[in-house]
């Protein structure tokens, strides 16, 4: 395995609100997350124009959780201890952190890799579910940048929607949070994907609803109920529903339990998002209180679940 790396993937974020600009046109830039309804010429410019025009709002969002996102050093945090679980499993790779939209970039992390005589890379992606505009954007710039500099690019950890031990990261703050609140709706709250990628075989759908079965099942009943809605959709078309705003709009007078699925670490859709704009909507409804559970990020139960997988796909390169 010496020459072998695990490369850690996941979206990224601007570190700092002057990066927004920047962050939004890369975003926007990718068909595999947004395409534009017209020629693919005209993707880049669309690009440019939406990112000028949310610039300030979003620079303003990330001021108000601190100036940047935290993602990197979050993704820091959840690489370290891959990489001592591994260790301590007796697979002493390296494991390195590789960004979408935001460095550290593809290009610049494999031209390093290469030159520390890394020749092949197994991909392990910090979204939990498969959704070809997440994971499947971020393999397609890992194989480009990998077959440009000659490095192999292997099987790897690619979703992992009903993995137990990622069930068990959810399921066990969600267990301790109704023992708090024992008659508390539970919302489930995933990232939005647009209807017509669902209709166009995406499986992103049919994966957070895997989730949420297998959370419902680990916890056991809940008195109040469980929903499963959706948030951050951007521009007018149709995303997928129920919205978290029209769930939290019908819970007045309910304690409420939101369960973020799909986010494995804290930032701007976790901290500003659930944390100020939809704990507004709630106090708007009426909803008695509002609790937000926190992501993953290095909860032992997660780390186990990428750790075992990682090991389980090293393992097979070998035979």
């Amino acid at each position: 395995m010496r020459d072998t790396a695990v490369v850690l993937l996941n979206l990224g974020g601007p570190l700092r609100s002057r990066n927004v600009e920047g962050f939004l046109y890369r975003l926007f830039s990718d068909r595999d997350i947004i395409k534009f309804p017209g020629p693919a010429f005209l993707q880049p410019l669309f690009a440019t124009l939406i990112s000028k025009a949310r610039r300030r709002e979003v620079e303003a969002r990330y001021e108000e959780i601190g100036g940047g996102s935290p993602i990197l050093r979050e993704t820091a945090a959840q690489a370290s201890a891959l990489r001592a679980a591994l260790h301590g499993m007796g697979c002493a790779v390296p494991v390195k952190i590789i960004f979408r939209y935001t460095s550290p970039r593809a290009a610049g992390e494999l031209r390093a890799l290469k030159g520390q005589g890394i020749r092949r890379l197994l991909p392990v992606t910090l979204y939990p579910h498969d959704c070809r505009a997440t994971t499947g954007s971020s393999l397609v710039e890992l194989e480009r940048e990998a077959k440009a500099l000659g490095l192999e690019v292997l099987p790897g950890v690619l979703h992992y929607a009903t993995d137990p031990d990622y069930v068990e990261a959810l399921a066990a703050p969600l267990a301790e949070a109704l023992r708090a609140l024992p008659e508390a709706v539970v919302v489930f709250s995933a990232h939005s994907l647009p209807r017509k990628q669902i209709e166009q075989g995406d499986p992103y759908e049919r994966e957070i609803e895997a989730t949420f079965a297998a959370v419902k099942a680990r916890v056991g009943e809940a008195p109040g109920g469980y929903r499963l809605a959706y948030q951050s959709k951007v521009g007018p078309i149709q995303w997928l529903e129920p919205e978290l705003g029209s769930v939290l709009r019908t819970l007045g007078g309910k304690d409420v339990i939101v369960l973020p699925v799909s986010f494995v670490t804290e930032h701007i859709e976790t901290l500003h998002e659930l944390d100020i704009q939809f704990r507004e909507v709630a106090q708007a409804a009426g909803v008695r209180s509002y609790r937000r559970l926190p992501a993953p990020a290095v909860a032992p139960a997660y780390i186990r679940c990428l750790a075992r997988r990682t090991r389980e796909a090293l393992e097979a390169m070998e035979h």
